[in-house]
């Protein structure tokens, strides 16, 4: 990439699964002439997943973040694109998380952490999370301070990457297919801690954990349990 220096770099040790040579990557902000690899880029991950587990986006979707409702960053590596995230940037007349947590009065800080696809082959060195962190950061430089994001419970990798970068889950829904942990993560205070007496659900376990949720119990962190992916629901310490 030529021009100013990259936003993000790093470097990449695993391809397809196996330790490798190291590979750097770069970051950048994506414009209109990366549309075509972003699109290509989603189709071809949408074709390597489950059906019910990702949103499939259009094609508008991916323009109108780049030129009005926020915007996308990209990582490349071997000078092409290996993985995007989108953040969205919501307006008052808009579409909005906060709508279907009933936080209507929290609307002009909202911020999304959309859709975000990484190059099967490059699956396995957190570029997820650096995504997400870099999407958490560009949120605040644009005066958004509530951050919110959909994942389908049995998208495990998507959960336990948004849990480590500080969103909880406060509630599920029915979005975009399927069932889906509405998360969120307040920017303007410190994170705070789940209390000490709290429980794990299997995320399978819908009626359980709408029932935690609605109870005002908190998604803090997962792990495998016996039966796939469990999570920890407590409410926030002091509450």
């Amino acid at each position: 990439m030529t021009g100013s220096p990259p936003a993000v770099n790093g470097t990449l040790h695993c391809r397809d699964g196996r330790p490798c040579a190291p590979v750097p990557f770069e970051g950048r902000r994506l414009g209109e002439a990366d549309l075509g690899a972003v699109i290509a880029l989603h189709r071809l991950v949408l074709a390597s997943m489950p059906a019910h587990l990702l949103a499939t986006e259009t094609d508008a979707f991916f323009a109108d973040h780049m030129a009005r409702i926020g915007r996308i960053l990209g990582l490349f590596a071997e000078e092409r694109l290996i993985a995007y995230g989108v953040l969205g940037l919501p307006g008052s007349d808009d579409p909005s998380l906060a709508d279907d947590l009933g936080w209507a009065a929290e609307r002009a800080r909202v911020a999304h952490i959309d859709g975000i696809s990484v190059l099967p082959e490059w699956r396995g060195n957190r570029l997820q999370r650096v995504l997400i962190a870099w999407r958490l950061r560009e949120a605040a430089a644009a005066g958004r301070s509530l951050v919110i994001t959909t994942v389908a419970p049995g998208n495990t990798a998507s959960l336990r990457n948004a849990l480590a970068e500080g969103l909880t889950i406060h509630a599920l829904r029915q979005k975009y297919g399927g069932w889906r942990y509405l998360m969120a993560r307040d920017l303007d205070g410190p994170l705070a801690p789940s209390a000490a007496k709290g429980c794990w659900i299997d995320a399978a376990d819908i009626a359980a954990q709408e029932r935690l949720l609605a109870a005002g119990a908190i998604g803090w962190k997962a792990e495998p349990g016996a039966a796939g992916m469990r999570v920890w629901f407590a409410p926030a310490a002091g509450t």
